[in-house]
């Protein structure tokens, strides 16, 4: 039958994904309606719930051994709880890549968004830190409203970032909410 052929089932998903968060609502509802789809809950159970996990990792915290492996380097408890909106970057990037340059690139991306007079340390959303490691499933499927709860997203993206899945789903979700292709 013709009506489930990959190319039909992929426009019938791109015509649902274009509609989330459509009829005025607001950019966290939009990511709700995201999260909705990604976790198996309505939006407003997907948002009170990441509302509660919203958590910030300060940048002058984190080493370049964090960002070299996966595994658990003891980040979380660095974290700090935090109200969305206040996290001054969601950082997108793909554990393949080299922890080296990521942190780098993360150093630099500091230095411009926070001037110096500010004399603050900026808070970074990212992915093994403030992902509560004893519970991930229910965290990943709040992620599209741990990322509207950013000011901003850093991709740091080297060669297997627009490999990756979620990768491509944190820019989806940015782009929808509105985010400048910048």
């Amino acid at each position: 039958c013709s009506l489930f052929t990959p190319r039909v089932l992929r426009a019938r998903v791109i015509r649902v994904l274009g509609r989330l968060g459509s009829k005025g609502s607001d950019e966290r509802q939009q990511a709700a309606s995201v999260a909705a789809l990604v976790g198996g809950r309505n939006a407003q159970q997907a948002l009170d719930m990441a509302t509660r996990r919203f958590r910030v990792l300060p940048l002058d915290v984190l080493v370049v051994g964090d960002l070299q492996t996966n595994d658990d380097t003891g980040l979380y408890a660095k974290t700090h709880a935090a109200t969305l909106g206040t996290c001054d970057a969601f950082i997108s990037h793909s554990w393949r890549d080299d922890g080296v340059a990521k942190h780098a690139a993360m150093i630099e991306w500091s230095e411009v968004a926070v001037p110096r007079e500010e004399e603050r340390v900026p808070t970074v959303w990212l992915d093994k830190a403030c992902i509560d490691q004893d519970n991930i499933d229910e965290s990943l499927a709040a992620l599209p409203i741990f990322l509207s709860g950013c000011k901003a997203l850093v991709a740091v993206a080297g060669p297997s970032y627009p490999t990756r899945l979620w990768c491509v789903m944190e820019l989806f979700v940015f782009l929808r909410m509105g985010g400048a292709h910048e």
